[in-house]
């Protein structure tokens, strides 16, 4: 099996759509002698952050000279980018290889998903490649999502807010409890969940006997220089670290800060003097593509952001209009597409206030949403504004540069990589 094989074995698994549960991965583990035993897993959780997170805490275990696996999803960069060693994806043809040993160990009555598929070949390079630390993000919820088959060395819960109720359930409690799921009797858990979330995952440590670290009780982030690029100060549970820059932007990413450095130090343990500074020193070279960047492209700032449930969308417009006040833009020409799914009413409540423009479009995926269903919605929202569908994704940035002020790509995953891959390719640099 090749390459393009793989990918259209995965990409025909689609059609099964997505199957809750463990027993798939686990026959299938089996029939490949468990390559998930012997490593050491920190997994996280949550609705949202996770990915950057797990960015962070990736970059600090390969600064400590551990060889670390990092798993994501999605991730960019084609099916092979979501896993990455010392902060290269594995290979095609290495992917390629893995593909073909977990198609022959699934049973074809009962045929895993794609997430699956996916999940395994991780497990498989990362035993291949002899991997000291794997960094494991959750696909979807955590006590059914298909990663939640091995034992972590540590495990964290960013938050927890409204997204898939549908599958995790229509509370904060029952979406809590799900991704609280993933905690296991004696392992650590870290989080920087409040109010009823919170309680979900302290009662569910208590009754499992681990131990519980609270961000804003245990640890804390506290930004010392204000700003769209955050610097600031951790107080932990080991060491303290009065001056930190983060590469990532946005002020929420403090507290994705927090609950990396804090599984770090519950994780390794109290660090030597140099090598704490080699890990805090690597967050300020983090970078983590569809999560609030900044281009500047034909010198018009342009901002790429994955936000696709409400609470992303909030953080989004907090971040621009930080950023507005920073550079002086304000009056956002917004490209946007979603899910079907998704409370895309709830999401485009927060933005739309920031538009001087919408341009919609469809996702480039089989869940996209309507792109004229999308346009209704948003108009509700906001009369005045100029909404248009667009038939593509280059077509909508051709348009979005015509006009004046900054542009601002954002919602679903898909087509934000899409539209990343075009403005690199017309000449985007990275915002300094």
């Amino acid at each position: 099996m090749n390459y393009a094989e793989a990918v259209r074995y995965i990409g025909a698994l689609r059609r099964f759509g997505m199957k809750p549960g463990l027993d798939r991965m686990r026959r299938i583990l089996s029939k490949l002698n468990q390559p998930e035993d012997g490593l050491c897993f920190y997994h996280v959780a949550g609705t949202n952050g996770k990915g950057s997170v797990c960015a962070m805490l990736a970059a600090m275990l390969t600064a400590l000279g551990r060889r670390t696996g990092l798993y994501t999803s999605p991730g960019l960069g084609g099916f092979n980018g979501r896993i990455a060693i010392d902060g290269k994806p594995i290979s095609e043809e290495e992917f390629a290889e893995h593909v073909d040993a977990v198609r022959r160990a699934a049973d074809a009555s009962d045929p895993p998903t794609e997430f699956e598929v996916l999940t395994a070949v991780a497990l498989l390079a990362f035993r291949s490649a002899g991997v000291e630390r794997v960094v494991w993000e959750t696909g979807l919820g955590g006590r059914l999502d298909a990663t939640n088959v091995v034992w972590p060395h540590v495990t964290g819960i960013t938050n927890v807010s409204y997204d898939h109720v549908d599958i995790l359930g229509p509370t904060l409690v029952d979406i809590a409890r799900e991704k609280a799921g993933i905690v296991k009797p004696g392992v650590p858990v870290v989080t920087a969940c409040a109010d009823a979330a919170y309680r979900v995952i302290e009662r569910t440590a208590a009754r499992l006997g681990s131990r519980l670290v609270s961000v804003g009780r245990d640890v804390q982030f506290t930004a010392v220089k204000a700003g769209f690029q955050l610097e600031g100060a951790y107080r932990g549970l080991h060491r303290d670290a009065p001056s930190v820059r983060l590469g990532l932007v946005g002020e929420h990413q403090a507290q994705n800060a927090a609950v990396s450095l804090a599984m770090l130090e519950v994780g390794e343990g109290q660090l030597a003097s140099d090598d704490w500074e080699r890990a805090i020193h690597s967050l300020g070279s983090v970078r983590w593509p569809l999560r609030c960047e900044v281009f500047r492209l034909a010198g018009r700032l342009v901002v790429i952001d994955g936000a696709h449930n409400e609470e992303g969308a909030r953080t989004l417009a907090r971040a621009l209009h930080r950023l507005g006040s920073e550079t002086g833009d304000s009056g956002w020409r917004m490209m946007f597409a979603a899910f079907a799914d998704k409370d895309v009413r709830g999401m485009l409540a927060h933005m739309l206030p920031l538009a001087s423009e919408a341009l919609v479009m469809r996702s480039p995926h089989p869940r996209g949403a309507d792109p004229g269903a999308l346009a209704a919605v948003a108009q509700e929202i906001r009369p005045d504004l100029t909404i248009r569908v667009m038939p593509s994704i280059d077509g909508a940035i051709e348009e979005a540069m015509k006009g004046k002020g900054p542009i601002v790509i954002w919602g679903n995953l898909y087509m934000t990589e899409l539209a990343r891959n075009t403005i690199i390719a017309l000449g985007a640099e990275e915002w300094q």
